[in-house]
């Protein structure tokens, strides 16, 4: 006899069994509810992906600074007038809040952008979570949640590091934890607010590091008081979220002298700017994943056609077909490698530059010149000057600072440019728009792609060294023939980093993983005796300094600027020698071995 009742269903006294959609209602309340906390969940488990990134550079960071910027910066500057008069014990102390609050506002810049062009362009993951019960403003705000919990782990354990090296004085310092957030959120939520509104990326993430991110990083009193600088660009300080963070930073860290209007007007100032931010952010979700975004239309559906009409636009511009071009094909020994095309591949990418309407190519020259205008004008008034012989001149007296580090910026110019068109272009082709599969399908060999994309960023180097070094000269920095010199050592050094960066990014699989190149490239820049030099360390620290890459870059560049060069020239440019050979030969390996297997 069955035990089931009419239609099937269970009889009197018998349990019916268990299904996971029996409390779909109440599930569905209870993320209602508590939604917002659910995205930041699903935000914070992707985050474990690169929790090694995020641990290391939490505790790395502020022991790199600490002994790059607290005590090699700081034995030059030594007993600045302006250093005691604002409360602190000394340079490290000073720096150690204006540090925690740029390190936190850099770390905006990288998850208040990627991550949500991810979320509506690369991956869509919005739109799944739009299908669930999580309504737009759940979705943004849960997103900035679980990027705050990152900005409290981070700024606790580099306070902590601050703590340990007696760089404090007050017992409110732990309470600098909140304001780095603040400071943090208040930079990286409009950030999301514009990234949000964007329907395809076309290197808006760099220019926000460039014009953004950047520049209120070296304006906003960091490592020197914002009174060193001249007015109109103290006004970039004032606006910056950066500087209000690091003066309650400094308050809270070693009671820094204040009137209660100004920390009212710090603390109002950051909440202002996030919650208005935080506003208009939930305002977009809504307008892309709401009603307002599926009335009718498929998401992203102007802007295919917008682009399908330019293609036809084109093709109608072409006149009359002609036969079918067939396509050549190397044969013999090495055909598979190397098609004698790399042309095709430059062409390409200059032609990319043009649609992106060449704001992003030109602007990377800004970035040595603002570091220059920022320490030369910042740090100069709290240093004499640097011995010449410490700088390798080879004379006697003193040579002014921004003499020092101008031709070490263009090294690092040098270096920044190439890594970043070897690394974040080169992944965004090779994993993101899948462009060098289609590349490698047609006669182009790996050679090619690598030469191709080498010469790219070489040719944006080129412009980049030329422009500031017109600056250098106009300034009366270094001499019409030292330029020409080092223009072409810039391009050295930009060839050696770009082959080395995209055989290394060959190896990513996610782009979280470029923090981990970041984790490379900031002691570089930091102890490369690029701000101070190389004898403030001792002499087992100056033997790691004079392994790395950029050390050797810096040192070239100097030798050309003060006519200096000598046997260890002939050094500098073996290492890079190297550098070009192995590093073109694993990017040329690692795409045959991904495309043509």
């Amino acid at each position: 006899m069955s035990d089931a009742g009419p239609e099937g269903a269970p009889a009197a006294g018998v349990a019916a069994p268990y299904s996971p959609t029996a409390d779909k209602d109440r599930l569905t309340r209870r993320t209602r509810r508590l939604g917002a906390l659910h995205q930041a969940e699903r935000t914070l488990r992707s985050m474990r992906a690169y929790a090694g990134v995020i641990v290391t550079s939490s505790v790395a960071e502020p022991l790199m600074y600490i002994l790059a910027m607290g005590l090699g910066l700081g034995l030059l500057v030594g007993d600045a007038p302006a250093v005691a008069e604002l409360g602190a014990e000394s340079y490290l102390m000073y720096i150690g809040p204006g540090v925690l609050a740029a390190t936190v506002a850099m770390t905006a810049g990288i998850e208040f952008a990627f991550p949500v062009l991810e979320g509506f362009t690369w991956r869509r993951l919005y739109y799944g979570a739009q299908a669930t019960p999580l309504t737009p403003a759940q979705i943004a705000s849960g997103h900035i949640l679980a990027v705050c919990v990152r900005f409290l782990f981070h700024s606790a354990v580099f306070t902590g590091v601050l703590v340990l090296v007696g760089a404090t004085s007050s017992p409110l310092v732990w309470l600098q934890i909140l304001t780095a957030t603040l400071g943090g959120l208040a930079l990286g939520v409009p950030i999301m607010a514009y990234i949000s509104t964007l329907r395809e990326e076309k290197g808006h993430g760099a220019l926000i590091q460039r014009f953004v991110i950047m520049p209120l990083f070296l304006f906003s009193g960091t490592f020197y008081p914002l009174e060193n600088l001249p007015g109109p660009l103290q006004a970039i300080g004032w606006i910056s979220p950066i500087w209000h963070a690091n003066e309650l930073g400094r308050v809270l860290s070693f009671d820094q002298p204040t009137s209660p209007a100004m920390i009212a007007a710090h603390l109002g100032y950051l909440v202002m700017v996030t919650l208005l931010a935080w506003w208009t952010t939930v305002h977009v979700f809504t307008r892309r994943l709401g009603l307002a975004e599926w009335r009718g239309r498929t998401p992203g559906a102007r802007a295919d056609a917008r682009r399908e009409a330019r293609v036809a636009e084109l093709r109608d511009d072409d006149g009359p077909a002609g036969p079918a071009p067939v396509a050549q094909f190397r044969t013999g020994a090495g055909a598979g490698w190397y098609s004698g095309n790399i042309r095709a591949v430059f062409a390409r990418g200059l032609s990319a530059i043009r649609n992106n309407r060449g704001v992003l190519f030109v602007s990377g020259f800004l970035e040595p010149i603002l570091f220059l205008a920022s320490f030369g004008l910042g740090i100069s008034p709290m240093i004499s000057g640097i011995q010449a012989e410490q700088a390798g001149v080879g004379q006697d007296g003193t040579i002014s600072y921004a003499t020092f580090i101008a031709p070490a910026l263009l090294a690092v110019s040098a270096m920044n440019g190439a890594i970043f068109d070897s690394t974040w272009n080169v992944f965004f082709k090779l994993k993101i728009t899948k462009l060098f599969r289609t590349m490698m399908a047609t006669s182009l060999g790996p050679v090619d792609v690598a030469l191709g994309e080498i010469g790219l960023a070489l040719f944006r180097g080129a412009i980049y060294s030329v422009g500031f070094l017109a600056v250098l000269v106009g300034a009366g920095l270094v001499d019409g023939v030292s330029a020409a010199l080092m223009w072409v050592t810039a391009l050295f050094i930009a060839l050696g980093f770009a082959a080395v960066g995209m055989a290394v990014t060959s190896f990513f699989t996610r782009f979280q993983q470029m923090d981990w190149m970041m984790m490379v490239l900031m002691p570089m820049f930091l102890f490369s005796a690029t701000l101070f030099p190389i004898d403030v360390y001792p002499a087992g620290v100056q033997a790691l300094v004079q392994a790395m890459p950029l050390w050797h870059g810096v040192e070239l560049m100097r030798d050309i600027a003060f006519r200096t060069g000598d046997a260890m020239t002939l050094v500098h440019i073996g290492y890079y020698v190297v550098m070009v050979v192995v590093g073109l030969s694993v990017a040329t390996w690692r795409m045959r071995r991904l495309f043509l297997r």
